[in-house]
């Protein structure tokens, strides 16, 4: 698969996705939150979103390089997706082929006369978004964005946990309300 990746690239083809560190990062933290979405819902895709995306930045961590590592599998499948497309033709085919049923279909018949511009004019706008919004470096860059956001959100909170203990005060709440509980327990079924 690499060696195949790395050959579509030296003989000119150019990859979807380059694979840099910063583009690790951000597919670790979108495949941790689309892999929470799927487990868990909205939230708890966002959670892993985010816990991914500061996990995947740390520098010298075994987690950061397992997340890397999956992340940089996942833009090489990608690539090579892209390469495997570019190569035979799929979209291409896949269009053209639809485009022929289409006009073979319409031999004839108002209403898929109406379908096929319908189609063509639909296919027309897209492109021309494109062109003016450029989908994929506004996409990559959203994708950046929010995961370097996540990141930093989470680093603060790592920072304000250390500096005010929170973790260790909500921990001594819940051992106050349990042995309370506990108390309050024993003490019912001594009178009983």
């Amino acid at each position: 698969l690499r060696r195949t990746a790395l050959r579509a690239t030296e003989e000119g083809s150019v990859a979807l996705v380059k694979v840099t560190e910063e583009n690790k990062v951000t597919t670790a933290s979108v495949l941790g939150g689309l892999a929470g979405l799927l487990v868990g819902g909205i939230w708890v895709g966002a959670g892993v979103f985010a816990a991914s995306a500061y996990l995947a930045k740390k520098e010298d961590d075994d987690v950061s390089k397992a997340l890397k590592g999956v992340a940089s599998g996942g833009l090489e499948v990608l690539n090579f997706g892209a390469y495997l497309n570019d190569k035979y033709t799929v979209t291409d085919r896949i269009g053209s082929a639809f485009s022929e049923a289409l006009d073979s279909a319409s031999q004839g018949s108002s209403s898929t006369d109406s379908l096929s511009a319908t189609f063509a004019g639909a296919v027309d706008a897209v492109k021309a978004a494109d062109k003016e919004v450029d989908f994929k470096g506004t996409l990559g860059t959203l994708a950046s964005s929010a995961s370097d956001l996540a990141s930093q959100a989470v680093e603060k909170a790592v920072e304000l946990n250390a500096q005010y203990k929170i973790t260790d005060q909500i921990k001594e709440k819940i051992d106050e309300a349990t042995s309370g509980a506990q108390a309050a327990s024993s003490s019912s079924t001594k009178t009983a």
